[in-house]
């Protein structure tokens, strides 16, 4: 894999890329490597964990879920 390498001021990325943490004349160094075909991401179906831990609800408790942060932060820290 062949790559280029290239020490540059923050200013000359300014239109490609946002570096919010680097002034305009800090220098950074730009690394460029070529992708082959076998090493880009291939739509696969996403996997979801969406109600995995259901054997665990308990449906008494499922009326106080809107108020049970704000329950929790007034038993543990009093009433601010």
């Amino acid at each position: 894999m062949e790559a280029v390498r290239k020490i540059v001021k923050a200013n000359e990325l300014a239109s490609v890329i946002d570096l919010p943490w680097a002034s305009n004349d800090a220098q950074v160094e730009l690394i460029v490597l070529s992708m082959s075909i076998n090493n880009i991401p291939h739509d696969k179906p996403e996997k979801s964990l969406k109600g995995c831990l259901k054997e665990y609800a308990n449906p008494s408790l499922i009326e106080h879920e809107k108020e049970a942060w704000e329950i929790n932060v007034r038993d543990k820290h009093g009433n601010i």
